[in-house]
Formats: structure tokens, sequence, C-alpha cells
């Protein structure tokens, strides 16, 4: 097929570095044997909306593409551009965070798109009778990088981005295990390092690297592959609510085993105590994160049933052929 993709392209703002999304909605599809043109519509948008709608709009109308998929996030469309465009070709939305943003966001957009995926449960069976457009999915692994078989010389590590809790989960981990942590806002959470950092932006002084934010996805699934337990707290960002992420599935070929916040709605997808380790607390989570580290056998059982499971239910390819199959393409 001939598909456009609007995703956010650029990693931590890096035009250089292809977010997660990018290589999901278009690298993967790409491997799949699909012609794919990506756009940045979040930065396009920022920059003229309303040339960025117009030049948009005209590319559906030319392109013949078969599908558009774009991840929602703002208002970077407007709502007659998408009426439009679903006259030339099938549009897609993707949703990002519906636990706490479909009431106020995604369910004002649904009837602009000819499909809108989300990829929680309970929001698809509580409107899938309002709304048949809606469609059932999930986030998934992108399966370019296995490290089943890599050396395991990291015990414990996390990777993300820091906010609400975490910050505190990371430390209180610190405290008992050598442990490694990358992601945006890990080494900038002091009044201090703010302020230092709004100062230089506002005279324009760069900024060293920061050398706990990894460089691009390839470093992060280097840490995944190297880690004998991955720190996977499951807390979302603006609400209280604990949700499935991305990185669930995304590091499932790692050889890393998740040690993950508790969350039923993760059953549907693996095992507990076969395929991953919860926890409620950090007291629980360093109790268990012990126990795997003097049981590497017990260790290795679940890295590799996790491995099993998301190499034959969770790439993203499967995902799309589904979509696809649902929506006649």
């Amino acid at each position: 097929m001939k598909i456009l993709s609007c995703v956010p392209c650029q990693y931590y703002n890096n035009p250089e570095v292809q977010t997660y999304e990018y290589i999901s909605f278009v690298e993967v599809l790409r491997k799949m044997g699909h012609e794919v043109l990506a756009i940045d519509h979040k930065v396009r948008a920022k920059r003229d909306k309303e040339e960025f709608n117009r030049s948009c709009l005209s590319l559906v109308e030319k392109g013949k593409y078969d599908l558009v998929i774009i991840v929602t996030h703002k208002d970077e469309f407007f709502p007659d551009t998408l009426d439009e465009a679903k006259k030339y070709t099938v549009l897609m939305a993707w949703n990002c965070d519906d636990d706490w943003r479909w009431e106020n966001y995604s369910s004002k957009w649904v009837e602009h798109y000819t499909y809108m995926v989300t990829t929680y449960r309970h929001i698809f069976e509580e409107n899938k009778n309002k709304y048949s457009n809606l469609l059932l999915s999930q986030w998934g692994c992108t399966g370019f990088s296995e490290g089943i078989n890599s050396p395991k010389d990291i015990d414990i590590s996390f990777v993300g981005q820091v906010y609400g809790k975490r910050i505190q989960q990371i430390s209180k981990m610190k405290n008992f295990f050598n442990f490694p942590a990358y992601g945006k806002g890990i080494s900038s959470n002091s009044v201090k390092d703010k302020i230092k950092k709004g100062v230089a932006k506002f005279l324009r002084i760069p900024l060293k690297k920061d050398p706990f934010l990894l460089s691009n996805q390839n470093e992060v699934k280097e840490i995944w592959n190297r880690s004998k337990i991955s720190f996977t707290p499951l807390d979302a960002n603006r609400s209280n609510s604990i949700q499935i992420k991305a990185r669930v599935f995304d590091m499932g070929l790692s050889g890393t085993v998740m040690l993950c916040t508790k969350n039923p709605a993760l059953y549907e997808f693996y095992e507990p105590g076969k395929e991953f380790i919860e926890f409620e607390n950090i007291k629980e989570c360093v109790e268990k994160a012990k126990y795997l580290l003097k049981n590497e056998s017990k260790r290795k059982s679940i890295a590799k049933a996790y491995y099993d499971r998301t190499k034959k239910e969770h790439l993203f390819e499967y995902r799309f052929k589904k979509l696809f199959d649902i929506m006649g393409l």
C-alpha cells in the first residue's frame, strides 16, 4: 500500500534522530513492504498551522494514498481538513493516553476520522456502540533489535522520561542497587538545574549534552539488551492511573525481565510471574529484584518466556496486519 504517516519524528527535538513512533509507524511499515511517506505534523503545524493544513490536504488529494495514519497529539489538523481528506483515502487516528484524554480530546475528534484506534480496552468497550469506527489495538514491539543472547552486564536499569513519582522511585532504587537510569529529567529536577537551564535558553548559551539522556533508540535498546532486569513504572504522567506503556512491548525481545507496576490490564498480553514480574510498592520491587538477581536460572526463564510471547504475538507488524484486515485494506 501507499501510506502517509503523520508522526512525531524528532527524538527529543533532534531532527536527525528518529522517535519510537517514527520507527513503529514508518520503518516497520516499510519493512512490511509498504511505500511510506512521513510527515512530522507536530513540527509543521507549530510552524504554520494554516499552511500545513493546506499543503497536507493537497498532498492527500493528489497522492492517491491508500491510508493516512495520524498519531494524534493536539489540534494540528482542522476538522474540515480531516473531513475533506476522508473523501480521498482511509484516515486512521492512533490515540495516545486515552485513559485521561478520551473525554476532553479523543471523543471530540473521532467522527472526523474513517477509523480511530484506542489502546485502552475499557475506553473501547464503553464507546464502541456509540462510535462504529472506533477500533481497539495496542502498542507493539518494533522487532528491530534482539538481545536475548546479549551479555547482561547491568543488574537493573531504568530508561524513560522522569515525571511524577519516578524521581523518588529511582532514588530509592539507587539505595539498594547499582542502578543506571537514563531519560529526560533525571539530571535536571532540582530548582537550581531548572534555573540554570532557563537562563542558558534565554541567553542562547548552548548546554553540555545531558549524560543521562540517551541519543537515540539504538542506545535505548542497548541498555535493555544489557540489563538483567528493567525497572518499569507504569504510573501515568497526568493522572493517578496505571497505564500500559509502549516500552512494555518494545523491550520484549531484549532478554531482560520486566519488573513493572501491577496493572491487571496487562494480563491480557503477558502472564504475571511467568512472563514478567509485578510490584505494588518499591519495597516489594526491591525484594523481587534481589530474588531475581540471586536466582539467575529463574530470571532467564522469565526473560525467555517474555521474549517468546512478544515475538509470537506482540510485534507491531501483527498489530498492523490485524487493523488492515478490519479496515478492508
